[in-house]
């Protein structure tokens, strides 16, 4: 009984150890941006309507850097068919640069010692329905201020012709930049 009283006793300490510390998601979900302390990051990130789809992982770099890293796939597939709609038929015949597959943005922070955190970068990868992709990094405080303010990074709503055409022109310079 004895034994098993010490096993007991023995665990009881360590299981707290190891749940009495929050992730490192946990840590930056909770934290509050120096721009905006309206709310917590993770309810800006967690509730961004733009979003089709979220992922929040963490991971250690080779070196030793605490990564946490939040992943948006962005609603984008009626915002390029309402685009396409908007042009003539003639440039909706070659205008194959619209058929985006997905954009995925991707933003990271990194934890500093003392359990604090930053972000570090955001990147973001549109992928053609043809397999062509181009990854670019993004202004991380711009970005996130555009998840503050719940703002679509692709509202079909806000599109007319002139917005579609120049649309248009930008994906298909990216596309021609892609790989």
């Amino acid at each position: 009984w004895r034994e098993n009283m010490k096993k007991v006793l023995f665990a009881i300490p360590l299981a707290l150890a190891l749940t009495g510390c929050g992730s490192d998601i946990d840590l930056v979900k909770g934290g509050v941006m120096e721009f905006n302390q309206t709310t917590t990051l993770g309810k800006a990130l967690d509730n961004w309507e733009s979003c089709e789809s979220r992922e929040w992982e963490e991971f250690e770099t080779d070196n030793g850097i605490k990564v946490v890293q939040f992943t948006c796939q962005h609603k984008i597939s009626q915002y390029m068919s309402k685009a396409k709609s908007l042009l003539s038929e003639e440039e909706q015949a070659k205008a194959n640069h619209l058929d985006i597959a997905s954009n995925i943005q991707t933003f990271q922070f990194t934890i500093n010692q003392g359990d604090t955190f930053q972000i570090d970068n955001v990147q973001v990868k549109t992928t053609w329905q043809d397999g062509t992709s181009f990854e670019d990094s993004q202004k991380p405080v711009e970005q996130l201020e555009t998840a503050y303010a719940n703002n679509l990074n692709f509202d079909p709503a806000e599109l007319n012709e002139m917005g579609a055409a120049q649309i248009s022109y930008v994906f298909s310079m990216i596309k021609m930049r892609a790989k």
